[in-house]
């Protein structure tokens, strides 16, 4: 029998409900990719804050933790790419029970792929807290 492979990024996937396990862990990589970004940007932000105020050990332990942050996203972003890369064309799975919940509304239409082709989605609200 001869059968061709999904592609690796189908825009819309054959079922509705649908997502090659391919698809969506290279979609769950490029967000985990995307949150060690922020984390190094804000690990340097807290260093240079930390330089201009004297910082005291304990706090440097803190930046120590989030350097381990930043390295598990990016571990877990190269784990999931080569999951992606890997996992059988085949292999399909229900994506709304895996995204029900999830707080993160654009997120979930990033790994949904609801957006448009080329549309950036607009950051929401900035929150100062």
């Amino acid at each position: 029998m001869n059968t061709s492979p999904l592609p690796l990024t189908p825009i819309a996937p054959a079922e509705e409900d649908h997502l090659p396990v391919q698809e969506l862990s290279r979609r769950l990589a490029a967000e985990l990719a995307s949150a060690a970004a922020i984390c190094r940007d804000c690990e340097q932000l807290a260093g240079d804050l930390a330089k201009e105020g004297g910082a005291t050990i304990e706090n440097l332990s803190r930046l120590q933790a989030l350097d381990e942050l930043s390295q598990r996203l990016h571990g877990l972003s190269e784990v999931l790419e080569r999951v992606s890369q890997n996992a059988s064309g085949e292999w399909n799975m229900s994506i709304t029970p895996v995204l029900n919940g999830l707080g993160l509304s654009d997120m979930a239409m990033r790994l949904r792929a609801e957006e448009l082709v080329g549309e950036r989605a607009e950051a929401g609200e900035l929150d100062f807290f």
